[in-house]
């Protein structure tokens, strides 16, 4: 029986000690970890309709306080006037050096889920009224170059590649954005 209890006690004092060093609002409440919020706005480009419009996006993320990557969930809108694409994803970034302070070349990756309405696509160089509405779910990839004026504040410069496929009877192709991003970490 002692050995029971002291195994028990050796096995809870363990996971309570790994509860404690793994504990995220710690982490948070020491200065680890930041929320970071971002605002990016630009031009996109829907590869259907070779037309570039509006092209925005929100996110909330996590990041060290290093700032060596950062996990965010994202909202983002591009509307052509043709094609209104609404997505929805999580966003990993990583700093490409791993030791950047001031600036910084990234690189990012992410899965999204779209609701796509389609109203016009352009085919054969005519619009074709199409009036109907789907959704997809996707990859996205691209990188951006950051400048930090303060530890709580930055602006970035971001490419994404979305790899959007068929929606409504038609392959959309990929929808491309570039983006000015201003970001604020909490």
């Amino acid at each position: 029986m002692k050995k029971i209890v002291g195994a028990l006690a050796l096995l809870f004092s363990l996971s309570a000690g790994a509860v404690e060093w793994n504990n995220p609002i710690e982490g948070f409440c020491l200065g680890e970890y930041q929320v970071v919020g971002t605002l990016g706005l630009g031009q996109g480009e829907l590869q259907i309709n070779d037309d570039q419009d509006f092209y925005g996006y929100g996110s909330v993320g996590i990041s060290p306080s290093v700032g060596l990557w950062q996990v965010e969930f994202r909202y983002t809108n591009f509307d052509d006037g043709g094609v209104d694409i609404d997505q929805y994803g999580i966003n990993f970034k990583v700093d490409f050096t791993l030791n950047c302070d001031v600036q910084c070349l990234y690189w990012m990756a992410g899965w999204n889920y779209s609701e796509i309405d389609v109203d016009e696509v352009i085919r054969g160089g005519l619009p074709v009224i199409v009036d109907d509405n789907g959704y997809d779910n996707y990859w996205n990839a691209g990188v951006g170059y950051r400048y930090r004026w303060t530890r709580e504040f930055d602006t970035s410069v971001e490419y994404m590649y979305n790899d959007i496929d068929k929606v409504a009877g038609f392959d959309l192709g990929h929808l491309r954005g570039l983006t000015i991003n201003f970001a604020y970490r909490f």
